[in-house]
């Protein structure tokens, strides 16, 4: 028994120093050997780029008078191809208000080639980083790695000394198109700070921990008046440190039908809830939605001078509406005035970048200077309007109980009239009045009023529905001719009004006619509704079908070119939800009579398929009677929003429609 505990315990010692091994970060700054340059990595074989190691760390420290903040950061690249050589571009984004600052320092950046079985570094000088201002409260300090080439390993580091103690930087542990062997954050809190843990993803941890311990801050407090001399404090608060680690993350790649991957990347973020500071009453940070909507009110960069009296706005609205028949009217001539006049500069920001008289002046702003004009608009025709506050799905969800303002990008403008809301966006050229652009189908929204009122704008709420329709039959001389009309879905409308502004008409029926999946001759093409965006764009021409080959054979598309013709689902598997802009109803018919001397050799066959008991149906139904044929093709979904575990099935279902468009009618010439 005892030889048997004496060969046990080094064994246990042995597996304790491997799994400290393994916990341990696996890469120091400046130690980079030949064996670090291999060429595939397992995890993904077809990378552009590996990231060897991702690490960071936030703490606070000593500051002169209270605590700062000191974040620093280690990464390591392996760049294999060309594609990834951006990753040798690298921003740091620093903050200021007022006297407060975020500081760069002990920064370091070095490129790795192996030479001749050597490893050969190249440093960046401090001379190549470079500092650019990009708001009111950001600098961005910007840098290129040098030496970089195919098969070059880099890494840099730096540390932030941030005056901003309560604001706890998030971290990433997973990358779009990169897999990462290894992503640590550790983050220290002293007891007085208290934060809500925010995270996301499909990754499990390889390391969560927390360990808690003591730890003294001493500061040199200024004296309550200007000859009181300073005193020297010191303060023993309970520390406790976070420690995350995920190993071997496979890259998040873009695919079919996703607001924004930032929604479902592996990430962790933290918002301050309270302050407890010793022998004071606890200080409540977390905001409520009224609250946070009474301060964006009086914000002189938002919603503040909406309180004000706009006198240079009166004659303006005076003349759009004089004669408006009711609420609705008056409210559509100064949305469609201001949609139609003024030019957006940016499609994401929260704040105004100028005065309201500016934006009214130089007729151009971003997207709050645009719709916060609006809802001024609207109040001085002596309608209820108020913005409105959300995400754009390229810029994530936002958190529909409680306010984190760098959750939200965008402002549209709800307004009452006659007894209904509306919504409207005046930034964008080829909206109709009570239409909005998709990407403001995101989820949750808040109107910025007293109450805050919470608002949805669901993809599954929104119904998007095309008609479409061929008509073929021989002209006088037994050729094929034909007739195309569709009715656009108010998306594909909006994106087709935009390329016919951009490139004129007579493009856009020559891209239309390469899209045929036929050699066709178009004429007579018409659009109709193209200047009443309110309404679906109708789209007709008249075509002419090349006829038979030399063997007397006619092969055609019975789609044409509204076939699908790949699987919008590439992936064998997928960790993140599908998200389709809307609920859709594809609609398409063919009637096609064929000349006298030909005949039907092959006709697809009918099918009828469902989607999880109807949630999603496609029908292909084909009805030949002689040289007659008909053939509809409908695909129809009840909802926009499918989960990850869907998506084998719903792939499958995609896979019959592709292969069922793709079949082909067969027309044979009668021998004379």
């Amino acid at each position: 028994m005892q030889r048997k505990i004496a060969l046990l315990i080094p064994a246990l010692l042995m597996w304790a120093c491997l799994l400290t091994a393994q916990d341990k970060t696996p890469v120091k700054y400046g130690k980079v050997s030949p064996e670090d340059f291999k060429t595939r990595y397992d995890i993904d074989t077809g990378a552009a780029a590996v990231v060897l190691a991702d690490v960071g760390s936030s703490e606070f420290e000593s500051g002169r008078e209270w605590f700062i903040q000191v974040f620093k950061k280690h990464r390591r690249v392996h760049i294999l191809r060309k594609s990834a050589y951006d990753e040798a571009n690298v921003s740091i984004d620093l903050h200021y208000q007022g006297a407060a600052e975020e500081s760069l320092a002990n920064l370091k950046a070095t490129a790795y080639n192996l030479e001749n079985g050597k490893v050969v570094e190249t440093k960046l000088e401090s001379k190549a980083v470079f500092t650019e201002k990009l708001n009111r409260n950001t600098i961005r300090k910007k840098f290129t790695l040098p030496a970089v080439r195919e098969g070059t390993i880099i890494e840099y580091s730096y540390t932030i000394n941030s005056e901003f103690p309560t604001y706890l930087r998030p971290w990433a542990f997973q990358e779009v198109g990169m897999p990462v062997l290894w992503s640590e954050y550790e983050v220290s809190l002293p007891e007085y700070y208290e934060y809500i843990f925010l995270s996301q993803g499909y990754n499990s941890f390889h390391i969560k921990n927390a360990k808690d311990g003591r730890r003294t801050f001493s500061f040199n407090m200024d004296g309550a008046s200007a000859s009181s001399a300073s005193r020297h404090v010191s303060v023993t608060p309970g520390v406790t440190t976070h420690r995350w680690v995920m190993k071997d993350v496979p890259p998040l790649k873009e695919e079919s039908f996703v607001t924004t991957l930032a929604n479902h990347i592996s990430y962790i973020e933290f918002q301050l809830s309270a302050i407890r500071f010793p022998e004071t009453p606890v200080r409540p940070i977390m905001t409520t939605w009224p609250k946070f909507m009474e301060e964006m009110g009086k914000d002189e960069d938002y919603t503040g001078e909406l309180a004000k009296s706009n006198n240079f706005l009166e004659d303006e609205v005076k003349r759009l509406t004089n004669g408006a028949k009711n609420e609705k009217e008056k409210a559509d001539r100064i949305y469609a005035f201001v949609r139609d006049q003024f030019t957006c500069t940016d499609h994401s920001a929260i704040w105004k970048s100028q005065s309201l008289k500016t934006t009214f002046t130089k007729k151009n702003g971003n997207v709050s200077d645009i719709n916060i004009l609006l809802t001024a608009m609207l109040r001085e025709a002596k309608l209820n309007a108020n913005p409105v506050l959300l995400s754009t799905r390229s810029h994530g969800k936002m958190y529909a109980m409680y306010p984190i303002r760098n959750k939200l990008n965008y402002t549209i403008v709800s307004v009452e009239a006659d007894g209904e809301e509306v919504f409207l966006d005046a930034t964008r050229p080829f909206l109709g009045f009570g239409k909005l652009h998709a990407s403001c189908y995101n989820g949750a929204a808040r109107k910025v009023n007293e109450t805050a009122d919470l608002l949805m704008f669901e993809a599954d709420s929104l119904f998007e529905r095309s008609v479409a329709g061929v008509f073929i039959s021989p002209d006088d001389k037994g050729q094929l001719i034909g007739h195309f009309q569709r009715q656009y879905t108010f998306f594909e409308s909006y994106d087709a009004r935009a390329r016919i502004r951009e490139k004129g008409q007579d493009v856009f029926f020559k891209d239309l006619a390469k899209g045929f999946v036929a050699d066709i001759e178009l004429s007579n093409g018409k659009l109709g509704e193209l200047d009443d965006f309110g309404k679906q764009l109708v789209v007709d021409y008249d075509f002419k079908l090349n006829n038979a080959d030399e063997s007397g054979m006619i092969y055609l598309s019975p789609m044409f070119s509204e076939s699908m013709r790949s699987n919008p689902f590439k992936s064998t598997d997928r960790t993140y939800p599908i998200e389709m802009p809307s609920v859709t109803d594809y609609n398409y018919t063919l009637t096609l009579k064929l000349p006298e001397d030909c005949t039907f050799e092959e006709v697809p066959k009918s099918t009828i398929v469902k989607f999880n008991d109807g949630e999603g149906i496609f029908q292909f139904l084909v009805q030949q009677n002689g040289n007659d044929l008909m053939m509809r093709s409908r695909l129809k979904f009840t909802r926009a929003l499918y989960d990850a575990e869907e998506y084998q099935p719903l792939r499958e279902f995609f896979d019959v429609v592709v292969k069922k468009h793709a079949e082909q009618l067969v027309i044979k010439k009668k021998k004379a």
